[in-house]
Parts: C-alpha cells; structure tokens; sequence
C-alpha cells in the first residue's frame, strides 16, 4: 500500500452534519451537497453517512455522479445541480435522479425517455437569481410550470437558486438573490396553493451567514466538511475539518552549497542542506504552484519545500533542529505535534481556494476512514 492516504474522520464528519441539521428549523429539509466525489472525501461513504444522520436527500452535479451511490444502495432523493443534455437522459431514468431544468431543456427529449421507461420524472427548476449561470428568471417560474405539465411524464418537484455573494462581506447581493427568490415563492405559491413544492437557495455560507436564504430545503455543501467557504462566513456552529494528508519521507541526502533541487533548478542551496523527498505531486493534488512556497510537517517542525513540485515527488529542507529518516511521517494537511496546516493555508499559497485544493485529490490517493 501507498504510504501516501488522505484521512476522513468520520465522527467529525457525524458531527458536523449533526450540529448543521440541528441549527435548521424542524420544518426544513435539509440536502446534503456531495458532488466532485463529495468534495474529495468519496462521495458514497459521505452521502451514506447523511443518510444516516437523517438528510432527507444528496445532490451531485451530473447523472454520472449518481450510479456509485445507487449501486451502494442509497435510495433517497438525488437531486442534479447542473443542467443535463439529453445525451445522458437515459442516465437520468435509470438512476431515478432529479434532473435541473430551465428554458434550454430539451422537456420533450426528456418526457420521451420517461415514457419509454413508463416512469413519471421529477424535475428541479433551476432559477436565476443572480448568479447569471443556469436558470429561468424568476418571473417565468407560473409559465414554466405550466410548460412543464404539458408534458405527461414530467412533474415539478420544486425550484432552487444558487448564491453568488452569500461568502462575501456585503451580503447586499445575497440578500436581494433571496428577496427575488421569495417574490417567486409567493407567486407560485398564489398560482399552485396546495402544491408542496421544494424551495432551495441557502447553500453553505447563505445557512451560516444570510438567514433570509433558508426556504423550505437547506443545502450544505463544503461545511460538511468543517470547512468554511470563505474567511468572511463566520463557524458560528463550531464546524470542525475533518480531512487530512498523510505520506512518508523515502529518501534524505545531504548537499553543499550550490546545488539545484528539481526541474529548472529554481532552488539553489544557500549553504550545506539536509533534503528530504516526499513521494507526492501534483498528480495526487499537491498543487505544483506550491513550489518553493509550501511547507510540511515532519516530526511537528515545519519544513519548506524547495524546487519545483514534480508530478509525483517533491522536496523538502529539512531544518537542522531535527534528524530525518526514511519512513518518518509526513503531514501535508493537518495537524502534527503543535504544529497544524489547514486547507485555507495551502489555498491561500496556491493562489486558489479551498473547494479547488479538496477537489483535486486524485484517485490514485487512497481515503482511509476512521
């Protein structure tokens, strides 16, 4: 086996999800978002462990996202966050998913394959209220249901909307999506009153930061996993990480000064150095814009990376303070000793966010649960 392995606590993760449905009123749903392979925590052991702890449904991106969950037996509701082509509307039928929709679905493509598989299929009318991505405007949502029936085998399950600002520090923009969120609400609300339609926009920093964004469905994504969408969302529910990155050093040599570490030789050896190789690289998501930035832990003491990250190794200094072999321990996201490096560190460094650092995880890095 890999001495390289991401590490998920599961009971951080119980723990979470626990303190996130427990701030929701009792009369919300809640959706547990676990696309991009449940963030790059593996999607089927997340969306069961929701299940679990009692989230009435998941939500992933694609139909494709859907058949490793049904294949481990999930059976609650999967709703799909990105638009469908009618390519992969078999797809939608098989895995009894809940596509989005909007104006550029094709409905009677979709209606066809319903009735082809004699089954009735729910669809999420994506909204735009602003984030200017998918979705009718909010003003069409009476005509679009009633393009919807026209259709036999199609049915509105309900309307959902994306925030665009909700992690922002002026929330003006996050509050005005939810103002014409509620306008709509009211509307179909008049046009359909005894319809139990599921009404969607708090996504993970609308829940912790925007309180007008709560309808009837909450739907968690990152906080899942302890953590925040930006520094502006307060972790006012205590959330706390649950992943961390884990390898081995498998080699350590001794240079003198002068010496060029890795492609392009973009580190030189200021003096007599002690470097350590660690058997990870970008191909793992180690992002190679971490080169000569980043650092690791071994032995609790922070170690910078020197050279270019390579596609599957990459160096370290190793600080005289300490003596290093191989087979020594190596935190790459996480907590050693007294010393931790978080997600939003290594984000920060890379120029990018946390979402992307989490995403890029490869499969070929093993997921061990605890």
């Amino acid at each position: 086996m890999r001495p390289t392995y991401l590490t998920i606590d599961t009971s951080l993760v119980r723990e979470n999800l626990r303190k996130i449905k427990d701030s929701l009123p009792e009369w919300s749903t809640s959706t547990a978002v676990i696309k991009a392979n449940g963030y790059g925590h593996g999607s089927v052991m997340m969306g069961r462990i929701a299940v679990e702890e009692g989230y009435e449904s998941l939500a992933v991106a694609i139909p494709e996202e859907s058949v490793p969950l049904r294949n481990a037996g999930i059976m609650v509701p999967i709703y799909l966050l990105g638009l469908t082509r009618p390519q992969s509307f078999e797809l939608v039928a098989d895995t009894n998913s809940i596509p989005a929709v909007c104006e550029s679905t094709d409905l009677e493509a979709l209606n066809k394959v319903a009735d082809n598989h004699d089954i009735i299929i729910r669809v999420a009318v994506a909204v735009d209220t602003g984030m200017h991505r998918i979705g009718i405007k909010p003003e069409d949502a009476v005509e679009f249901i009633k393009r919807v029936e026209s259709f036999p085998n199609l049915a509105v399950d309900g309307f959902f909307s994306h925030m665009s600002n909700a992690d922002a520090a002026d929330q003006s923009h996050a509050h005005g999506q939810a103002q014409k969120f509620h306008t709509m609400v009211d509307e179909i609300r008049a046009f359909r009153p005894n319809e139990d339609y599921r009404f969607s926009l708090a996504n993970s920093a609308g829940l912790l930061s925007v309180k007008d964004s709560l309808f009837t469905d909450a739907r968690p994504g990152i906080i899942q996993y302890g953590i925040m969408p930006s520094l502006d969302v307060p972790n006012r529910l205590g959330l706390k990480p649950v992943l961390s990155f884990h390898s081995e050093v498998v080699h350590v040599q001794h240079l003198d000064a002068g010496e060029g570490i890795g492609y392009g030789s973009t580190y030189v050896t200021p003096g007599p150095m002690t470097i350590a190789t660690i058997p990870v690289g970008y191909a793992d998501g180690y992002p190679r814009s971490l080169s000569n930035r980043g650092t690791v832990l071994i032995q609790g003491t922070r170690c910078p990376v020197v050279g270019r990250i390579c596609m599957d190794q990459f160096m370290v200094a190793v600080p005289d303070t300490i003596t290093v072999k191989p087979g020594d321990k190596v935190v790459l996201l996480g907590s050693q000793g007294h010393e931790s490096i978080s997600a939003l560190e290594i984000a920060a460094l890379a120029s990018t966010i946390p979402y992307e650092i989490f995403c890029g995880f490869s499969d070929r890095v093993p997921r061990q649960y605890i």
